[in-house]
């Protein structure tokens, strides 16, 4: 389904439009209807005659009102200008254009509304202008269509344009996890909290849970419409409104974005190649006092420019962003911003970093993925694709790197090898781990990597005995010590007092002191310590000193802090 939205100068006839093709009054509050003039988005839809079915977004003109506009665009595929026949264009047509053309809307249709008040030169001269103004345009405009909502003229033409191009029309298909910047949230008696907005990504069904990405709160989906029709299931690029089950209409309003369990990265700091508009009359620079606006969202932001000091009207450069609220963002997606000072928007453009490393003098230009990934190491393939937007093969295991990085962490291992024969690999990262896994030659036998031939010591029994004992493990006082000296010199083994555990037992232990700090956030016990793993005390000091050992645990006094390697 395709969303199409109202643009254009106040009191050009949005509204009356709407409502003549759909029948219903988009305007909805009782202010709006006392002053005659739309304030806050309205919503309104039809079926064209051969079962199309259009879905209307109606927007306020007024320039007090123009951020209440960018939330009504921000996810439309088609765009209907409207332009009063009597005052032609007018300064909210301009910047309405400009935010439409920001958010890269690719088609519309133009409409001159009032034509029954004006004389067939007036048309005729006003037809001529517009096709001037929009010659340049980048969006793709289907035609002028003259109407009367009064004589009730062209409404029936602009239904026919309006089904051609949402039949035509094909939203692009990102394949990203669902996401729904809220435009409107109520309540109903006896349903509960009802958000409404322009679903992205993947469909969504009754009873899938959603996560509140502003403060992590899941809700569940109790119920599901789009156009008035309850459904089991709401598609991508629809307009629904969603029953949630979990959650007050005071927790949530206009901008805050339901999304699939942290399949988004929050970011409050974000790089975005600008196109400055090229009606402004002075060049944009980091003084002025801006506001951004991604989705329905609205905030004050602070801007810095990189590798220039000014972007001239009609330029591009890359700038950072700043803000104070998180928010989740994909690479591409869609920033207009505006500066306050002189209440006008000034640019806007796409996302390009979502996560900006080192100053704003370094920003790169591009969203490439060697881009977006350099000088990050290794990271997680979830967190790799978050950044790039990209579906991505993992490096090693679940890690991803660029191939040069990945060619100097081997080179590093190989030269160690050779310099020190044998690696446990408990003094490896996780990351290492799997990179010395893929390289050939190299034989991992009980947690030690060696190159070539295996040494007959990994082999010993012993290891396997401490490695099934777990934390129970036998009394090294009566196995042969020699042995286990040199078990314990090659930190396969960490022994205290004649106790000694395999080296990936401690690891393994991780989880359990996890829970232990959570519900003793300031340090536990020896017998919390004891009682959480169920052993005695002849275990349970060598246990806590051989942590402290290879850093996981640190004594302070009587309790057990994280260490150094935690």
């Amino acid at each position: 389904m395709a969303v199409i939205a109202t643009a254009g100068h106040v009191d050009h006839g949005k509204s009356s439009l709407i409502r003549a093709l759909t029948g219903t009054d988009p305007d909805r509050l009782a202010e709006e209807k006392q002053k005659g003039m739309t304030i806050d988005l309205g919503f309104a839809h039809c079926v064209s005659p051969n079962g199309t079915q259009l879905s209307f977004i109606d927007v306020p003109g007024h320039a007090d009102f123009i951020r209440t506009m960018i939330a009504g665009v921000s996810s439309i595929d088609v765009a209907l200008f409207v332009v009063d026949a009597n005052e032609g264009w007018m300064p909210q047509s301009q910047e309405h254009l400009e935010v439409l053309q920001l958010l890269h809307v690719h088609a519309g249709v133009v409409v001159i509304t009032k034509c029954d008040k004006v004389e067939e030169d007036q048309l005729l001269s006003l037809e001529a202008d517009l096709r001037e103004r929009l010659a340049d345009s980048t969006i793709q405009w289907s035609g002028i269509v003259r109407t009367s909502v009064v004589a009730h003229t062209g409404i029936d033409v602009l239904i026919q344009s309006l089904e051609t191009l949402v039949t035509q029309s094909h939203p692009d298909e990102d394949n990203r996890p669902v996401r729904l910047f809220i435009d409107r949230v109520f309540t109903i008696r006896g349903s509960g909290t009802i958000v409404t907005g322009t679903l992205e990504g993947s469909s969504i069904s009754v009873g899938d849970s959603l996560q509140i990405a502003r403060t992590g709160q899941l809700v569940r989906i109790r119920e599901v419409q789009t156009l008035d029709e309850t459904v089991e299931q709401c598609s991508p690029r629809s307009r629904c409104a969603i029953n949630l089950a979990g959650i007050d209409t005071a927790e949530l309003h206009r901008g805050d974005a339901l999304i699939e369990q942290d399949a988004f990265r929050n970011t409050n700091i974000i790089d975005v190649h600008l196109d400055a508009i090229q009606s402004l009359k002075r060049p944009i620079t980091h003084k002025g006092s801006f506001t951004v606006h991604i989705g329905t969202n609205m905030q004050s932001a602070t801007m810095r420019i990189a590798h220039a000091s000014s972007i001239s009207p009609g330029e591009s450069g890359t700038v950072r962003l700043r803000f104070a609220h998180p928010l989740p963002l994909s690479m591409g997606d869609r920033v207009v911003v505006r500066d306050t000072g002189i209440d006008s928007t000034v640019g806007g453009g796409v996302v390009i970093d979502l996560d900006p490393r080192g100053p704003v003098r370094n920003a790169h230009s591009g969203s490439s993925v060697d881009e977006v990934l350099e000088g990050r190491g290794f990271i997680s393939l979830h967190e790799a694709q978050q950044l790039t937007g990209q579906q991505l093969q993992a490096t090693v295991g679940t890690w991803f790197a660029l191939p040069h990085v990945y060619e100097e962490c081997v080179r590093t291992i190989t030269r160690r090898l050779q310099e020190e024969e044998k690696i446990s690999m408990s003094d490896l990262a996780d990351y290492e781990q799997e990179v010395i896994r893929s390289i050939e030659g190299i034989t991992i036998t009980n947690g030690v990597a060696s190159v070539g031939a295996q040494d007959p010591l990994l082999q010993h029994p012993y290891i396997a005995l401490f490695r099934t004992a777990g934390v129970n493990t036998p009394d090294t006082a009566d196995l042969d010590r020699n042995i286990i000296r040199q078990l314990v010199h090659r930190k396969i083994l960490i022994e205290h007092d004649k106790i000694a555990f395999h080296v990936d037992t401690l690891t393994e232990i991780r989880p359990h002191l996890e829970s232990l700090w959570t519900s003793h956030p300031h340090g536990f016990t020896m017998s919390q310590f004891r009682d959480s793993l169920g052993i005695t005390r002849k275990h349970a000091i060598p246990l806590a000193t051989c942590l402290d050992k290879v850093g996981l645990t640190a004594r302070a006094g009587d309790l057990r802090i994280r260490g150094r390697a935690w």
